[in-house]
């Protein structure tokens, strides 16, 4: 799993993105796609959203210069706390800040893939910029590992997450767990083993799992794999 495994591959999982993405885009026939053996503009967040079917951008306003500083600058340090991180952290993105009266911290989604919105609230302080990009850059690998695998059925049942967000899929679940799983290591990593932080993320966590159990037979075999890895992790 990418973030808790050091094992993880990331260059066979770009391989496997960049195969669907020819695929998708020569079904949707889509012009000005890069020569195929351009694997890193196959991965830019520009080709991700031209071959994602479907593809929904979220309204957004644009960062200023120096909130995409302090976003660079937090990206790099998470890099460098946990190195197998690094090339996590370096996966191609675009960063936005949601529109005004948004109250939300971050957001992403599947149909607007390898872009990031962050709320004015996320840049209060250091720890809560830190937090968000992590639990976004989850977000984004597992939008990568969905690309070649879905994690639930078509007719899958919605839910609430722990938090009380309603109407949730399981694979959103899955995604809440990995999350939780991630943010814990983030602050192992910086010698906090206990407090609030740690207390609520590990509450939370086990608390997806929980509905994971619930929504068993909602999961594909890929997603009932991850779920597994997951309780071991949290």
């Amino acid at each position: 799993m990418p973030f808790l495994d050091r094992g993880f591959t990331v260059p066979r999982l770009f391989g496997g993105v960049v195969a669907v993405r020819q695929m998708h885009g020569a079904r949707m026939n889509v012009e000005g796609l890069p020569a195929k053996d351009d694997l890193a503009a196959w991965l830019s967040p520009e080709v991700a959203v031209l071959t994602r079917p479907n593809a929904s951008p979220v309204p957004a306003r644009q960062l200023s210069v120096p909130r995409i500083r302090r976003i660079r600058r937090s990206v790099r340090e998470l890099g460098d706390l946990v190195p197998f991180w690094r090339p996590l952290m370096e996966l191609p993105m675009r960063y936005h800040l949601l529109e005004q009266g948004d109250t939300s911290l971050s957001a992403s989604t599947y149909l607007w893939p390898q872009q990031i919105l962050l709320g004015d609230a996320a840049f209060d302080n250091s720890q809560a910029l830190d937090e968000l990009l992590v639990h976004e850059m989850c977000h984004q690998w597992l939008y990568l590992i969905e690309e070649l695998w879905p994690f639930d059925v078509s007719n899958a049942r919605r839910v609430a997450l722990p938090s009380g967000t309603p109407n949730r899929a399981p694979r959103e679940v899955i995604g809440a767990a990995h999350v939780a799983a991630t943010t814990i290591r983030m602050y192992q990593a910086l010698n906090i083993h206990d407090g609030p932080r740690v207390d609520y993320f590990t509450s939370y966590g086990r608390g997806c799992l929980e509905l994971l159990d619930q929504l068993d037979e909602d999961l594909t075999p890929a997603g009932r794999i991850i779920a597994g890895h997951l309780k071991e992790a949290l």
